[in-house]
């Protein structure tokens, strides 16, 4: 890290499910996921994807 001010990049796999309205990122969710997922990592996924989703459409 010498001579690059201090600074140190991350990286982790993941999914960012981000919400907009009318352009606006109003919502960020970070999901991580390692390099072999787990099905925890897939409900997460899940249960993300799906609060997004009704965010989106109005109920019927």
């Amino acid at each position: 890290m010498a001579g690059d001010g201090g600074r140190a990049a991350l990286s982790y796999p993941g999914i960012s499910v981000v919400r907009r309205t009318e352009g606006e990122i109003v919502d960020h969710t970070w999901i991580p996921v390692g390099e072999e997922p787990t099905f925890a990592d897939d409900e997460a996924l899940i249960t993300a994807l799906h609060a997004a989703w009704r965010w989106t459409r109005p109920a019927a």
